[in-house]
This record gives structure tokens, C-alpha cells and sequence, in this order.
């Protein structure tokens, strides 16, 4: 059975790797004519032709995977591929910021009246010595030493008789662990042997409280200053700084920057409390109190 190609479909057939051996039909047909024109006797001479092209395309048969432009329909197929509809699976990013907000729920706010006035409606407590128990022979002096501030815990926790301060551990508004971690520290600058390191409670309003006519903390704090004219100032915790600096600054900030109250230098640092859940700050609380003694005055 002949196969009839035209030059396109050899064209692509040629262009697939297949190659078909067939007889130029043009010169076919000139054979035919002049082989007719010539003689009868030629025309059976030249009969073979016809045979030959029988013999040759016999073979040809074979390329019956003339159906092989398969790769032509193979090439869309990629057009279907559904990767862009997996895009939006990756799109729950923006719960994440929601997570580095956690660590800060230890911030304490300070309360802040109507017009969000920082220690407005805080009062101070009578100042306590720390170690009473110091020498006696240097508590003639009438100035200098230190003052510390500080916000008792308001819920403290229940501590064992093993846990309350001894007469010569820091007499503190803290408890516990705070309360032993802050005496290590002003131990470790030897301050048990100074008499004049005052302990000063502050206390917030509570949050129902009317602040109407309620005072700032600095006018009461500025006088006791002026009472006991110590060489320095030392405010535990973030609230306690706000309130006693009357700003609204982040203790990052409070404790970079220098202050003074009342003219007396002033050093924040953080409270021991959150030391404890902190360690890593602990080094930075102890080069605030390193800043702070070198305010001191030898007695």
C-alpha cells in the first residue's frame, strides 16, 4: 500500500527523527511520460519501476507511529500544572507577631491619673535603714550614703520561716529570694558595712481609687531627700521609675540617660524580682550599682 506524503507532513516526519525513503514523485511522473512516448518495448523495460517503488515502500510501512506528534500534545500538558493555587497555603505568616510579645508580660504599668501623669496618686513610706546593725563608730554622719526605692510585690508570695531576712540581711520591703539576691548585691559592694543606706517603699493607688485630688510622688520624694541628703538615689523596677521620674520611657532608656532629683545623682536599674526570672539582666543590674557607688562618698 502506498504511502502518500506531501513536503510538509516529511517535513515534520524528519523533523521527529523519522526518516522515509521514498521516490521524488516528480521524477516518477517524467519516467511514465517518457517511457510512453518512446516505445512500447521501454515501457515494459522501465515496468520494474513500479515494482521497485512496491519493494521500497513496504518497509516504509513501518513508521505507522506517524501518530508520534504525541510530543506536540505533551507540550500544554505542563500548562495545567496547579503550583501557583499552593501559594496561598503559605500565606498564616502574619500570626507571628503576635509571639515576641510574650516575654514583656513582667512589665509593670505605673498608675497614671487623668491626665496619665506618672506617680500621680503614689505615696513614699517612712525611709528604714538596711543594716541597722553597722558600726556604730561612722553613724555620727548626718549626709551621704544611699537611698533606695523600690515597689513591694502586690501579691507576695508565701515564703517559709528558712526564707525570711535575717537581722543582718537587708531590711527591705522585699521578700524571698528578691529580698536575699538584692542583699548579695549591696554585700558585694560591701555596703553592710555603711549605716546610711535607706530603704524607701513605694506604693501605687490602687486601679479604683478617685485621683482627683490625689498628689504627685516627686514633692513628697524631693523633701526627703533634702531630710536625708544622701549621695545617691537607686530606683528598682521599671514602675518605680516612671513614677519617681515622672516619665513614661522604657527602662532601657531610664536606665541609659543620667538623672538627678532634688540635685541628688539618680540611678535605675531593675527590680530583683524580675532578676529572678531574668538571669541574663544580671549582669547589667550589677554595672548599675557599680555607677551608683561611684557616687558614694568615703566615709
Amino acid at each position: 500500500m502506498a504511502l502518500n506524503l506531501d513536503a510538509r507532513q516529511r517535513a515534520m516526519l524528519e523533523a521527529m527523527g523519522i526518516t522515509v525513503w521514498l521516490p521524488e514523485p516528480v521524477e516518477t511522473a517524467v519516467a511514465l511520460e517518457t517511457s510512453a512516448v518512446i516505445e512500447g518495448t521501454e515501457l515494459r523495460a522501465t515496468e520494474p519501476a513500479p515494482a521497485m517503488r512496491a519493494t521500497v515502500i513496504a518497509p516504509v510501512a513501518a513508521p505507522a507511529p506517524v501518530s508520534a506528534p504525541e510530543p506536540q500534545s505533551a507540550v500544554p500538558a505542563p500548562v495545567a500544572v496547579p503550583a501557583p493555587a499552593r501559594a496561598p497555603a503559605r500565606q498564616p505568616a502574619p500570626i507571628l507577631p503576635s509571639h515576641p510579645h510574650e516575654p514583656r508580660q513582667f512589665v509593670q504599668q505605673p498608675a497614671a491619673g487623668p491626665a496619665g501623669e506618672p506617680g500621680l496618686g503614689w505615696t513614699i513610706s517612712p525611709p528604714q535603714l538596711v543594716y541597722p546593725h553597722a558600726p556604730q563608730h561612722v553613724q555620727a554622719s548626718e549626709q551621704g550614703g544611699w537611698l533606695i526605692l523600690l515597689e513591694p510585690a502586690a501579691n507576695p508570695p508565701l515564703i517559709s520561716p528558712a526564707q525570711k531576712p535575717t537581722p543582718d540581711s537587708a531590711q527591705t520591703a522585699l521578700q524571698g529570694d528578691a529580698a536575699r539576691l538584692l542583699d548579695n548585691m549591696l554585700r558585694a559592694l560591701q555596703l553592710q558595712e555603711k549605716p546610711r543606706v535607706f530603704s524607701a517603699a513605694l506604693h501605687r493607688a490602687p486601679p479604683d481609687a478617685d485621683l482627683s485630688h490625689a498628689q504627685p510622688l516627686q514633692p513628697a520624694l524631693e523633701t526627703l531627700l533634702r531630710e536625708l541628703r544622701p549621695d545617691c538615689v537607686l530606683v528598682l523596677g521599671l514602675a518605680s521609675a516612671r513614677a519617681v521620674l515622672g516619665r513614661h520611657d522604657a527602662l532601657g532608656r531610664l536606665r541609659s540617660e543620667p538623672h538627678r532629683i532634688a540635685g541628688v545623682p539618680t540611678v535605675v536599674t531593675y527590680d530583683p524580682n524580675y532578676l529572678l526570672r531574668a538571669p541574663q539582666a544580671k549582669a547589667g543590674a550589677w554595672a548599675d550599682l557599680v555607677q551608683a557607688h561611684a557616687f558614694t562618698k568615703p566615709v
